[in-house]
């Protein structure tokens, strides 16, 4: 099964839910969550125009009601426990309930009997157990990866009649997503896994190629549900979310911040046009020799990611060279001109037998970069004066390519 991507909502007025639902259906989205946290209100009115938003929902959808008691900035009910538990027993036992009722693992610790009564009420519908809404249990952190993850991954294994299980927490490098992918990889049943903030970029996209159930993406910039989630026109578009698959390969734009970087737009655009199975993502690491040295590593030597190689920028061109250098593990190229230079801006990873790695090259094309610009408006640079401003690895660049010229 593919994976689907669902367009969150924070529902404050029905009627501008369903038509933002009616949007995200339009724009080739197969799921909505609508976050009632602030519509619910823990009374017959509220519990009422929850389900008229299921009944009329113009795709299948998730009903998440977060408490504000689990902290970060996940959740906007304040509402008892019973009430939310009494809505959600009303919810399985309908006769048009949501796909999946979302249901979080510190709820269900927090609160004795309280997925028994939900798995009760679902199982005295008509039709029985089986024909009701999935039950989906979730972990959430927003502050960090949670400390005790494969024990929490042990315990949301006991409840056999949940069905879906979604981990999201935020992400504290890039290093976070490779523990993700692993999540996904060891699953027993549908996974979400996912991580928020900027370094968790990577685990949204990447969903569909480690099987990933579903990856949330937002109708606008100003209407995630998360830190760090991307639009539905980013994903679908930027990084053409529909054709990464398992055997799609991995590249990507280090350096501190990154954000702003155009190479994504220039380089999966480009992947497209030649019809390559790669996707290219910004991957933020943050300054500093010894993250630098950890993340690409990491990414190195992950076997499943299938990296493929990167651009490097400020601040870490020096230490693409350094590690270059240093790195005993790999068979390593270095480009003479990036040797002279000082630094690097670019990795490839060569590719082996089976898809195993090659061995790597590091190129600078920041020279060459210098270089053809003002030979294609002065013709020659012989005798030319040039000032440069900069004390980085472009300048570097520029200074040994402008001496050579």
């Amino acid at each position: 099964m593919s994976t689907l991507i669902c367009v969150p909502i924070m529902v404050e007025n029905p009627h501008e839910a369903l038509d933002d639902a009616m949007l995200a259906r339009a724009k080739s989205a197969e799921l909505v969550e609508y976050r009632v946290d602030s519509l619910f209100k823990g009374d017959e009115e509220s519990t009422h125009a929850v389900e008229e938003l299921v009944a009329e929902s113009p795709l299948p959808c998730i009903i998440t009601c977060r408490p504000k008691w689990e902290g970060g900035n996940g959740g906007g009910y304040e509402g008892t426990e019973e009430a939310r538990l009494a809505l959600f027993e009303h919810l399985v036992s309908l006769d048009q309930p949501p796909r999946y009722i979302d249901i979080e693992l510190s709820a269900i610790e927090r609160t004795p009997g309280f997925i028994d009564r939900v798995i009760a009420a679902r199982t005295n519908r008509q039709g029985g157990q089986n024909s009701g809404p999935t039950l989906l249990i979730s972990v959430h952190d927003f502050a960090q990866r949670p400390a005790d993850l494969y024990k929490m991954m042990s315990k949301m294994r006991r409840f056999d009649a949940c069905r879906v299980h979604k981990y999201a927490w935020r992400a504290r490098s890039i290093r976070d997503n490779l523990e993700l992918f692993e999540l996904l990889r060891e699953r027993d049943r549908p996974t979400i896994a996912l991580g928020m903030g900027e370094f968790g970029l990577m685990s949204r996209v990447l969903a569909p190629k480690f099987g990933g159930f579903l990856t949330f993406a937002s109708l606008r910039d100003d209407s995630a549900t998360a830190p760090g989630q991307p639009t539905l026109e980013e994903l679908l578009n930027l990084y053409r979310f529909r054709s990464i698959n398992a055997k799609n390969r991995v590249y990507g734009v280090i350096g501190w911040p990154v954000a702003q970087s155009r190479s994504p737009h220039i380089h999966n655009a480009s992947f497209e046009a030649i019809e390559h199975n790669g996707v290219y993502l910004p991957l933020p690491v943050i300054e500093g020799w010894e993250s630098f040295k950890a993340t690409l590593g990491a990414l190195l030597d992950d076997q499943h990611l299938d990296f493929a190689g990167c651009s490097v920028t400020i601040p870490h061109k020096e230490h693409l060279l350094r590690f270059a250098r240093e790195d005993q593990s790999r068979d390593w190229t270095i480009d003479p001109i990036a040797d002279r230079i000082g630094a690097a801006n670019t990795l490839v990873v060569r590719a082996g037998e089976e898809g195993g790695t090659g061995g790597c090259s590091v190129h600078n094309t920041d020279a060459e970069g210098v270089l053809a610009p003002l030979r294609a408006r002065l013709g020659t640079l012989e005798g030319v004066r040039i000032g440069i401003i900069g004390a980085g690895g472009a300048a570097r660049a520029a200074a040994v390519s402008l001496a050579d010229a």
